[in-house]
């Protein structure tokens, strides 16, 4: 028998040496520093795999066409520029000169006499996206007599219009192929660190608290772009651009969560059934990789 007998809270010196050896042990504060490096790899992959998604053409060069919508009121200006415009387009050829207009975009005469109003307006939309995309804001006329200061109210023209370009596609792209590759690495080096059903649990659990955090960050964004604009016809643009923009960040973020959620719960689901097979108590741990401290017994 051995010659110490049960603590103060009735442990048996065996299970409290274990369970101060797997508390102490150094390979958990290694654990412990690659999941939490690993849930911020996966909040930053998810919120630059996002940006990249929103930058990219096929989703900017629409939200780009709205806000320039607004922002150039073209309607008004078709209004009132275009008879001189049409004008213009019967008596010579060649491109036309756009007077009033903020961007530099080039029509040429025979499009203007063969085109409707509504024609007219989509040509000017999609050639204007077009050019913002490509340069940013640098693509705006500062000379004309529509003020670039409407975009920049409460800031949302340098949040979106002016963040939804190439050149930042290209930058999310690089970071979130970086991030990725830190994600992948961190959760193998974790899965490495861990033993039994933790190699597949651990990192599933780190990358869904990351998920969690980019989707609680992005639901929040939507929130408070919701509390600004109220009636106003342009900031409602710039705010469902806005919204439309960080609900990306809400939906990768669920989807990792959801994803790394079900691997720990799959892991959890096979370790009880490998346990059961064995004949093992259902809550057993894993056994830790290095030896429990206070292995040598007293004799009685």
């Amino acid at each position: 028998m051995s010659g110490r007998g049960p603590d103060a809270f009735g442990a048996e010196p065996q299970v409290r040496e274990r369970l101060f050896a797997e508390v102490a042990a150094p390979g958990e504060g290694r654990r412990s520093l690659v999941a939490v490096l690993l849930a911020l790899a996966a909040f930053g992959m998810v919120l630059s795999v996002s940006a990249w998604q929103v930058t990219g053409e096929a989703t900017a060069l629409p939200m780009l066409r709205s806000a320039i919508a607004s922002l150039t009121e073209v309607d008004r200006f078709l209004a009132e520029e275009g008879p001189e415009l049409r004008e213009a387009a019967a008596r010579q050829e060649g491109v036309l000169e756009l007077p009033g207009y903020p961007l530099p975009i080039a029509l040429e005469a025979r499009e203007v006499r063969g085109a409707s109003d509504a024609g007219l307006r989509t040509m000017l939309l999609d050639r204007s996206a077009a050019l913002v995309y490509a340069e940013g804001l640098r693509a705006f006329d500062l000379t004309g007599a529509q003020s670039i200061d409407r975009l920049s109210i409460d800031g949302l023209l340098e949040l979106m219009a002016g963040q939804l370009s190439a050149p930042t596609h290209e930058r999310a792209g690089a970071a979130a192929a970086v991030l990725a590759a830190a994600t992948a690495v961190l959760a193998a080096l974790l899965a490495a660190l861990s033993t039994g059903w933790s190699r597949l649990r651990a990192p599933a659990a780190a990358a869904a608290l990351g998920g969690v955090g980019a989707a609680a960050l992005s639901l929040a964004a939507w929130a408070i772009a919701g509390q600004f604009g109220g009636s106003d016809p342009f900031m409602s643009d710039l705010r469902a651009i806005v919204q439309a923009g960080v609900s990306a960040g809400t939906r990768n973020g669920a989807i990792v969560a959801g994803a790394g959620l079900a691997l720990v719960a799959a892991a959890w689901g096979l370790e009880l059934m490998e346990r059961r097979v064995a004949g093992l108590p259902a809550d057993a741990a894993d056994e830790p990789a290095y030896a429990p401290a206070g292995d040598e017994r007293e004799a009685g």
